[in-house]
């Protein structure tokens, strides 16, 4: 079939010369989808959807060029919203994968805080009682060294002493340097007061 015998068949939606246009087309507008949409798969379902645009709409053309153009244009503007698309799914994509990293990172963080809060609870327990007491009164119940001394009638030297002797040996068995001590004793001393737990 001539060209002209393609178009006018087509407009009274000959199937045979649909079929027969769309082997003629095919190839040249996949490679121009695929140039644009630099994904074979989406470039092949944006040609096929064009020619079932053509197909399920009366159109008029005066030649095969004014149908190709038609063509053209269809799959150039479905091919922009195919990019707009990925390039926002990407976007959120990449924003949902690092908002998954950091929601991991945090909840990991929080648990190996409650495991250190809890054996730095259970390592001042251990501590021997007038050293568990001194520590206690520091640095869970927020006593000055002046006020402790004159609860305990102990030199404020002593309260100094003992407590720098407790924090060694909380550091010593938690493997931690003295300012993890202090942060963990600070999420330990709120979450006594929250509970109400004295210990």
């Amino acid at each position: 079939m001539t060209d002209e015998q393609i178009m006018q068949r087509v407009m009274n939606k000959d199937r045979e010369a649909f079929s027969e246009l769309y082997d003629k087309l095919y190839r040249k507008l996949f490679l121009f989808a695929k140039s644009m949409a630099g994904d074979a798969e989406e470039a092949r379902d944006i040609v096929t959807e064009s020619f079932i645009k053509l197909w399920s709409q009366e159109h008029s053309f005066s030649t095969m060029a004014h149908l190709q153009v038609y063509l053209y244009t269809i799959i150039k503007n479905s091919c922009i919203d195919y990019l707009r698309r990925d390039k926002l799914r990407t976007k959120i994509e990449n924003q949902l994968s690092k908002a998954e990293i950091i929601h991991e990172n945090v909840i990991e963080r929080k648990y190996q805080e409650a495991e250190l809060v809890q054996m730095l609870y259970e390592r001042i327990n251990q501590l021997p009682e007038r050293m568990q007491q001194v520590f206690k009164l520091t640095y869970l119940d927020g006593y000055s060294r002046t006020e402790i001394a004159q609860m305990l009638n102990l030199s404020e030297n002593t309260i100094r002493n003992t407590n720098a002797a407790a924090m060694k040996a909380i550091r010593l068995t938690l493997g931690v340097e003295t300012i993890v001590i202090l942060v963990l004793l600070t999420a330990l001393q709120m979450e006594m007061a929250g509970s109400k737990i004295h210990i």
